[in-house]
Formats: C-alpha cells, sequence, structure tokens
C-alpha cells in the first residue's frame, strides 16, 4: 500500500509544485520506467512516508517529488496509479502551500477519477481556500463515489458533515442542515456533529431579503438594555442627520457582536420594528458567487437598493463570512477585489441619510480590519450572555401573549444559567408545543418537561454522583468544598478577602479520580463544563490549534461560570524549549496561546481552569505560576479507610460469601488506586461467575467468594507504590503527598 497514516500535526513550511500541465509533459519526454525505476520511485514513497509521520513535511515533500521523477507515468503502483501525487499534496497541505496541494491533488485525480479519498482530501484544501463552491463540488464527488464508504468504514457520515459545512457557508441553511442531520444520522455519538447541527437549528429563522418593517419592537427583546441603549442613539444620529450634521457628528455603522444563539439577528430585527424602518437583510449566498465579478456586482445592486429605499435598515448577517480578511495568495485576488469594493459602498452609503448600516458577526477577530475599524463601523454592541435579570425578562417576553398559567419564574432563571437568548427561545418553544398538544395553560410542568429534553449548548449536567458519593480523603474534600464555595458565592470570599483562585493542576497517580473529582465539582458548582484532551486541541492545520484554544476561552466565557478542564495537561502544557520549538514548533505556539488566554482571566470572570496530571514535573513551569495553575492539589492513592469505603461502594450491589472481610482486603490492597480496586471487584465477580457456570449442580446461592478476590489480587499487575518506586530508583523525581490549599 503507498497511501499513508495522516497523522494529525501542523507546521508551516513553503512548497512548490508545477502545474498538472507541466506535469503531463513531464510524463511525455520521458521513456517508459523500467523495474530499477519502479523500485527508486517505492523507495522513495516510502522515505516520503517516513519523513511526514515524524513531522519532517520539507523532506517529505523532496522525497515525493523524487518518487515522481522516477515513475513519471505513475506505475509503482499500478491500482494506486495516483497515490504519490496523493502523499505529496497531503504534505503541501500540512506545510501549508495550499495552491500547490489543490494542483497535486488534481494531478492525482486526473490519473484516478473515481478515488473518493482525493475528491474529499481536495475539497479539505479548497475549504481551506475559501473556495467554498468548489469545495462543495468536491465533496459531492467523493460521495458519489463508489468507493467513499469502504475507504472511511470507522467515519461514515464525514462526506455528510463536509456538506454541510459547505453548505452552511454558502448561505444555504436548508441544505446543510439536511446533510448535517445525516451526518448526526449515521454518527449519533459523535459530539462534533451534533454540535455544528444544533447550532445550525438554533438560528432563528430568516425573513426575506427585503422584509417591510417587522412586527418586533425592543419591548420583545428581554434584556439587552445597554445594546439597545446604544442602538437608540445610533439610529437617531443617522436619522436625524441634519441636526446631528450641526454639532459636526458624522457618524453610521452598527457591528452587532455575540456568539452563535446570542439574538444579532433576533435584534436586527426588532430594531427594524422599533424605529419603523424596511429591513434589508442580506446573507452570505445573496452576495457570493462562484464568477468572478459576479458578487461584486451582486453588492452594488445591493447598495443601490438600499439607496433607494431610505429611510431603511441594511443588516448584513453574518458579515465574518463577507469580510474576512483576505490572505495574499493568488486564489483570493477576487476576495481582495471585493472587500475594496465593500469598503467603497460602505464609505458611500454613510454619506446618504436616512440608511442606517448595521452587521452582525460571532468572529469579529476575523473580520478584515479596514472594514471593522471606527469611521466604517462607530458602533460596536456586544451582547454578553443574559444574566439573571436579562435571563428573567428574557423568558416574561417569550411567554407575553401565550396562554401561560403559574409560573416560578425565579426557579428558572435558577435553572438557565449559561442559557443564550437562543436556548431560551428553543425552551419556552419546546414547552409552548407540550401545551398546545395537551391543550393546556403553559405551566412550569411543561418547562420542566421541555428542560428534560434538553440543556443549554453548554451545560453540563450529570447527577450521577456527588460529593457525598465520592470517597476522599478529608483533605482533598475540604479543599474542593473551598473551591466550590468561591465559584458559587465569589461575593462571600470576598468578605474575607478571598478571591476565586484563576485555576488549579491536580496530580497523582492514575486511576485516582481526578476525572471524576472535575465532573462532580462542575456539577455541584453549576458550571459549564468542557473537558478537554490533547487531540482537542492539535491540528494538522497551521494556526487552527492556536484557533481552537481562542474559541475554547471564548465559548467558556460565554457560558459563565465555566470550567475548563484539561487532561492529560502535560501533553497539552509541556515544557516549551529550543529544541521543542525546533522540532514541533506548534506546541510552543499552543502553550503561548494558552498562557495569552490565561493572562486574559480577571477575578470576577467566573472561568475556572483545572488541569489534571501524573506527571506534574512535565508541565511547562510558566502555567504554574501565579494567576494560572498555581493552586496545587495533590489527589493521592487511597489510604487503608478510603481503600475500605471504596470496596463497599464497588461491592454493594454483590452478593457476597459471608467470609468475605473487606477489611482484609483493604489491608491487601495497599498501594492500588480506585481505579484498580474497581477492576479488582469486577475480576472476583467474573471469577464467581465462572464458577457457577461450570459447576455440575449448580448451587442455589450466588456468592462471591474470599478466593475470587484474592485469585483476581494475584493477577492483576504491579501497583502504583511499586511503580514509583521503580520510577524513584530510575532516577525520576517522586510526588509530594501534601495537599496544597487554596
Amino acid at each position: 500500500m503507498g497511501a499513508v497514516s495522516h497523522a494529525i500535526v501542523e507546521v508551516k513550511l513553503c512548497g512548490w509544485l508545477p502545474p498538472p500541465s507541466f506535469a503531463c509533459g513531464f510524463m511525455l519526454c520521458y521513456r517508459r520506467p523500467g523495474p530499477m525505476d519502479i523500485a527508486e520511485a517505492r523507495a522513495a514513497n516510502a522515505r516520503g512516508n517516513e519523513c511526514l509521520q515524524r513531522g519532517d513535511y520539507a523532506a517529505a515533500i523532496e522525497a515525493y517529488r523524487a518518487a515522481i521523477a522516477a515513475d513519471p507515468q505513475a506505475q509503482a503502483y499500478p491500482r494506486e496509479r495516483g497515490i504519490i501525487y496523493a502523499n505529496l499534496a497531503y504534505a503541501l497541505s500540512l506545510s501549508g502551500s495550499l495552491d500547490a496541494a489543490r494542483e497535486t491533488y488534481q494531478a492525482a485525480i486526473a490519473l484516478e477519477p473515481r478515488r473518493a479519498t482525493y475528491h474529499n482530501e481536495l475539497g479539505d484544501v479548497l475549504f481551506r481556500l475559501e473556495d467554498w463552491s468548489s469545495a462543495l463540488a468536491s465533496y459531492h464527488r467523493a460521495a458519489q463515489s463508489e468507493t467513499f464508504l469502504r475507504v472511511y468504514p470507522e467515519s461514515p457520515g464525514l462526506i455528510q458533515y463536509n456538506l454541510g459545512l459547505a453548505y452552511q457557508r454558502l448561505g444555504n441553511a436548508e441544505a446543510a442542515q439536511r446533510h448535517l442531520a445525516e451526518a448526526v444520522r449515521r454518527e449519533p455519538r459523535n459530539e462534533a456533529y451534533r454540535e455544528a447541527l444544533e447550532q445550525l437549528a438554533s438560528a432563528p429563522s430568516p425573513p426575506s431579503p427585503s422584509a417591510p418593517a417587522g412586527r418586533l419592537t425592543f419591548a420583545d427583546v428581554g434584556g439587552c438594555a445597554e445594546a439597545k441603549a446604544s442602538i437608540r442613539q445610533a439610529i437617531r444620529i443617522v436619522l436625524d442627520a441634519e441636526r446631528a450634521a450641526r454639532y459636526r457628528i458624522r457618524l453610521n455603522g452598527i457591528l452587532l457582536v455575540g456568539g452563535p444563539g446570542a439574538g444579532k439577528t433576533f435584534l436586527a430585527e426588532a430594531t427594524a420594528g422599533e424605529f419603523r424602518l424596511p429591513l434589508l437583510r442580506v446573507t452570505l449566498s445573496e452576495v457570493t458567487s462562484k464568477w468572478a465579478g459576479e458578487g461584486i456586482e451582486r453588492l452594488r445592486h445591493i447598495f443601490e437598493q438600499a439607496a433607494q429605499r431610505a429611510p431603511c435598515l441594511l443588516f448584513f448577517d453574518d458579515f465574518d463570512g463577507l469580510a474576512a480578511t483576505a490572505r495574499d495568495t493568488e486564489s483570493n485576488l477576487e476576495h481582495r477585489r471585493f472587500l475594496e469594493a465593500l469598503t467603497q459602498h460602505i464609505e458611500q452609503i454613510r454619506q446618504k441619510p436616512g440608511v442606517v448600516l448595521m452587521a452582525a458577526t460571532s468572529e469579529p477577530d476575523a473580520l478584515d480590519a479596514a472594514i471593522a475599524r471606527p469611521g466604517r463601523f462607530d458602533w460596536r454592541v456586544t451582547l454578553h450572555p443574559p444574566d439573571a435579570t436579562e435571563r428573567r425578562a428574557m423568558l416574561e417576553s417569550l411567554l407575553r401573549a401565550r396562554p401561560v398559567g403559574e409560573i416560578a419564574y425565579d426557579r428558572w432563571v435558577a435553572r438557565t444559567t449559561g442559557y443564550t437568548a437562543a436556548d431560551l427561545s428553543r425552551l419556552v418553544n419546546a414547552a409552548a408545543l407540550d401545551a398546545f398538544d395537551a391543550n393546556q395553560l403553559i405551566t412550569d410542568r411543561h418547562l420542566a418537561a421541555a428542560l428534560s429534553r434538553f440543556e443549554a449548548s453548554d451545560r453540563f449536567v450529570d447527577a450521577k454522583r456527588s460529593w457525598a458519593q465520592i470517597v476522599l480523603s478529608d483533605d482533598v474534600r475540604a479543599t474542593f468544598r473551598l473551591i466550590q464555595s468561591l465559584l458559587e458565592d465569589p461575593d462571600a470570599g470576598r468578605g474575607f478577602g478571598l478571591t476565586p483562585p484563576s485555576g488549579a493542576v491536580l496530580y497523582g497517580p492514575p486511576g485516582t479520580g481526578k476525572t471524576t473529582l472535575a465532573r462532580v465539582l462542575a456539577y455541584e458548582a453549576r458550571c459549564s463544563f468542557y473537558a478537554v484532551t490533547p487531540s482537542d486541541i492539535y491540528a494538522k492545520w497551521a494556526g487552527e490549534s492556536e484557533r481552537r484554544v481562542t474559541e475554547l476561552f471564548r465559548r467558556a466565557r460565554a457560558n459563565r461560570p465555566s470550567i475548563i478542564f484539561f487532561d492529560e495537561a502535560d501533553a497539552l502544557f509541556g515544557a516549551r524549549s529550543a529544541a521543542v520549538s525546533e522540532a514541533a514548533p506548534h506546541i510552543n505556539r499552543v502553550v503561548n496561546q494558552f498562557l495569552a488566554e490565561m493572562d486574559g482571566l480577571r477575578a470576577n470572570d467566573r472561568l475556572f481552569i483545572l488541569a489534571a496530571t501524573n506527571r506534574l514535573d512535565l508541565i511547562d513551569p510558566a502555567m504554574l505560576r501565579a494567576g494560572r495553575l498555581s493552586e496545587k492539589i495533590h489527589v493521592p492513592l487511597p489510604g487503608y479507610e478510603q481503600r475500605r469505603a471504596l470496596l463497599k461502594l464497588f461491592t454493594e450491589r454483590m452478593q457476597l460469601d459471608d467470609a468475605v472481610c473487606l477489611e482484609e482486603l483493604a489491608a491487601a490492597t495497599a498501594g492500588r488506586s480506585g481505579a484498580d480496586l474497581e477492576e479488582l471487584c469486577r475480576a472476583a465477580a467474573r471469577s464467581a461467575f465462572a464458577r457457577y457456570l461450570d459447576a455440575p449442580s449448580r448451587p442455589p446461592r450466588r456468592a462471591v467468594a474470599m478466593n475470587d478476590f484474592m485469585g483476581a489480587l494475584a493477577l492483576m499487575g504491579a501497583s502504583a507504590l511499586q511503580l514509583g518506586a521503580n520510577a524513584a530508583s530510575a532516577g525520576e523525581t517522586p510526588l509530594s503527598r501534601e495537599v496544597v490549599a487554596v
């Protein structure tokens, strides 16, 4: 097999490849390759695979090019004639040479037109180049290939997911939802697919692009007092341009900033209705085109229409899709021209009396700086996650004019911490639908039923365990209770001169329950919970890992109070060094991005960082300084009393023989972790069940005997204490056993 296993890594190098036309000419001027040429090509391809797997993309690119030069007619792999080109294209894409990768994938496809993987990977490159229409076409060709499911048996929903994202970028929400739903149907446990579908489904339905003044007003918008006040001021200045000119005030342009579901589109519609302005809503699909120059022409027509219909509200939804920064590549020349035209039209429309310019974005940092600056958009209105007062106002607004019975608003305000405006709308609509089906008034019962079916976008709910069900040492339990109290009521702590810590690191041997502790803390403190592993952060595309870190903290801030939990923290926050920078520069960049995000935390952010590691000594020291992961909590192996309590917990549903002595087992399991004890109990139960099945005459009483436990214990591997002793003898520094309180 000539294909390589595509590792998830990221690095940026420079690469070049002649266009396919040049490659074809290159083929024609060579003789037919012989056995030595084919062997040389295969050897060079194998070298490329090895270089690619260890992250040396420059060497991999050189090796693959040597393979193509040795075998210009692509005879080395008769059943996969395009595989060397595809390997080269993948290496180029990882190095950041996207234009060269695109041309090389096209060369591979020319050799194997029906190879689904080539079309799918070409679609990924085109997607990164922001050529949405071409990416969509490539994904469709991959889906139509009968080989696709055979190539990706472990990801049957992948191509539907890619199609959904491409349609979403093109503004076709209906097609995007259809394909994302199919991806979820094929892989119901894939969280990325479900999250993309839920975010798309929670977006409010758009009115027509040239809708008249909407029926919504500011009275329909619960909360958002500061946002509405800023918009009122802006509208007054634009609509009363003559009086504003006397004061030499020439302002226009309102940029609505907020995460998905924050209510940006809803607020724009309410603004149009509040001031009785025709609403001209512009989406990505109404402007973009695959034909050069057509998007600019559509844009000109939209601004002309706004000028003719003044006074009106010209609203650009998902503005980051239209006005994102253009990268300096030839393929983005058309986008740069589009941005220049958009800038000119914005400057001209600002001079037109009565045209209010408004745009909405969830990624303000992605916008072209020349467009987003003051002088084009003079007001930036940020829609923060609603606090308790705003959630109550939103619930009252959503339930107003509906048949409502008794509603305990304070109860639902408390239970919807972290909900966005879209989350609250979904909750009330689901409750209203239940009441409609039963022909009843909407009551607390309907809201409770709706809430049980779904929670907020990022709300963590896991009622399986509480502190009462966790076996902990008194020191660790007291430390976590203190952290919980500071998260729940930071004002009470400030009365004693305490501020909530920004972060803590849990360290100790494997199997001691560090992940469980984080989950119980999130549940008990009613915090949004984000569990993150290295695979969730590191990506194969240059810059994507840093973007994921930024997006993680943005979501956590948007749904406060929040806990971000980093498992395997030593792999995420490894010590930076010159050697690491040279071998894997993306690791240092990711650590730097984490440090920047943590430095931006404030005491009142209600965002807590929790990390877990088995090797505290491997974490970058900068991460452990004050203001970051400054609190160090050792989670040790359970002592005798904890082991006895754990054994009692793990055997409470077993039938135990009268001779079973948990105290004796607790004494015999010194150095074992909680995970070890749980596995011991399972193994003993399996042993007893096997003995029961093998008995000539099955005994009436089914019980797990002491011999089952001792036999299972004898078969278990070395304890954590023994492993620690071996590590210490090998020169590793043993971890301290003290608990550092907050």
